[in-house]
C-alpha cells in the first residue's frame, strides 16, 4: 500500500490508521460482589496510545486519560480480555489529538455515570468521531440493565464533592491506575509556552498543538537550532502535580542524553540552567525505557519519573536538554506530561 505522512511526520498507509477497542474484565468479580458477567472496561487505541474515561475526584477535571495499550498494573482489579478492531481512521495523529482535546471539555470526571456516561460510552463516542464503528453492544450491556446492578455497585454516579461513588463504579474504580494519573498536557497555558534555541520551522508550540504543516509551516517535532541544547518552558493554567515525563525520540545521536528538570523557575536562561541545582536530572538512553506499538522501530519512548515530594504544587516546569548523544542538533518527536490536576 502507498504511504503518506501525517502532521507529526509519521508514515501512514493509504488505507488509514487502525483503531482498536481493548476490552478488560474483572480479575475476581466474586470478591467484589459483582456478578461474573456483562461488566467490562474498555479503552480505545489509536497511533499507539490508549484513551480511557473514568470518574472519581472532586472538581471539573477531565476524566479522559491515556495509558499503555492492553496493560494493567498488578494492583488493578481488571485484566486484559481481548481486542476488537473497529475500523481505520483517515485522521492524522494531530487531528486525533485535536478531537481528544475537544472531548476533554465534554467528559468531566465528576460526570461519570454507570448507565449514561461510562468508559464504554466514551470509547463508542470517540470511535465514531474517528469515522469508525461503535463498540459492540455486548460490551456495554451493564449500562442498559444498570438498575439490576445497582445493589452491587451503588448508584454509579460521581459525587462532585467526594467522588466516592465513581470510585466504586465497576468500570473505572480508584484502583485503576489511569484514574489516578493521566496526561496533563491540556492544562498547559499554550500561549505562554516557550522553547529557547528551537528551529523556527520545528517549534514546541507546534508540537504541542499538533499543527498541520499547511497551517503555519510547523513540523511535528522540536529541533534545536544553533547547537544541541534546548530549554523548554512549560507554564500551567493552574497548580498541578506532574509525576513523569514521556519523551518520544529517535534512536540516533539527535536523542537527548542529559535532561534536567526545574520546578517553578520560569525565568531561567541557558547559563542559569547550567549553574542552578535542578529538581531532577536524568540520563536518557537512545533505546528508551518503554515498549511501544509503533511500526517505526527507529522511534523510542522514555519515561522520566519526577520526585513526587518536590512536584506537588507546580505552576511551571522548565526542561533543560543539556546534551544529546553527539549530533549537532537535538530532536524531540513528542512530549507528554503525566500527573494529577
Amino acid at each position: 500500500a502507498k504511504s503518506s505522512q501525517n502532521a507529526s511526520g509519521e508514515s501512514k498507509s493509504a488505507e488509514g490508521q487502525a483503531v482498536y477497542l481493548n476490552i478488560y474484565e474483572p480479575k475476581k468479580p466474586e470478591n467484589r460482589g459483582i456478578p461474573p458477567f456483562s461488566i467490562y472496561h474498555t479503552g480505545l487505541e489509536v497511533y499507539g496510545t490508549e484513551y480511557v474515561f473514568g470518574g472519581g475526584g472532586a472538581g471539573l477535571s477531565s476524566g479522559i486519560f491515556t495509558q499503555r495499550p492492553k496493560w494493567m498494573p498488578d494492583s488493578a482489579e481488571w485484566k486484559y480480555k481481548e481486542t476488537a478492531e473497529l475500523g481505520r481512521t483517515t485522521m492524522a495523529k494531530g487531528e486525533v489529538n485535536e478531537v481528544i482535546y475537544d472531548m476533554k471539555r465534554e467528559w468531566k470526571n465528576n460526570e461519570y455515570d454507570l448507565t449514561a456516561k461510562n468508559c464504554n460510552h466514551f470509547t463508542d463516542a470517540l470511535s465514531k468521531k474517528l469515522g469508525c464503528r461503535g463498540v459492540p453492544s455486548w460490551v456495554n450491556r451493564a449500562a442498559r440493565v444498570g438498575n439490576v446492578f445497582r445493589p452491587f455497585v451503588g448508584n454509579g454516579k460521581s459525587d462532585e464533592k467526594s467522588g466516592k461513588n465513581a470510585q466504586k463504579a465497576p468500570i473505572d474504580d480508584g484502583k485503576h491506575s489511569v484514574i489516578v494519573q493521566g496526561s496533563i498536557i491540556s492544562e498547559l497555558e499554550l500561549e505562554k509556552v516557550a522553547c529557547l534555541n528551537e528551529l523556527k520551522t520545528h517549534t514546541l508550540k507546534a508540537m504541542l498543538k499538533k499543527e498541520k504543516k499547511g497551517r503555519g509551516g510547523g513540523g511535528g517535532e522540536v529541533r534545536s537550532d544553533a547547537d544541541e541544547q534546548l530549554l523548554l518552558i512549560l507554564p500551567f493554567i493552574k497548580n498541578v502535580k506532574p509525576r513523569s515525563l514521556l519523551l518520544t525520540t529517535t534512536k540516533d545521536d539527535t536523542c537527548p542524553k542529559v535532561v534536567k528538570v526545574f520546578v517553578n523557575m520560569p525565568d531561567l536562561d541557558f547559563e542559569e540552567a547550567g549553574d542552578t541545582d535542578p529538581t531532577a536530572t536524568f540520563e536518557v538512553s537512545q533505546e528508551g525505557t518503554e515498549q511501544t506499538t509503533m511500526k517505526d522501530k527507529s522511534i523510542a519512548q522514555t519515561l522520566l519519573k519526577l520526585p513526587a515530594a518536590k512536584c506537588n504544587c507546580v505552576r511551571c516546569l522548565t526542561i533543560f536538554v543539556e546534551e544529546n548523544h553527539g549530533d549537532d542538533n537535538t530532536v524531540l518527536l513528542n512530549l507528554d506530561i503525566i500527573g494529577k490536576e
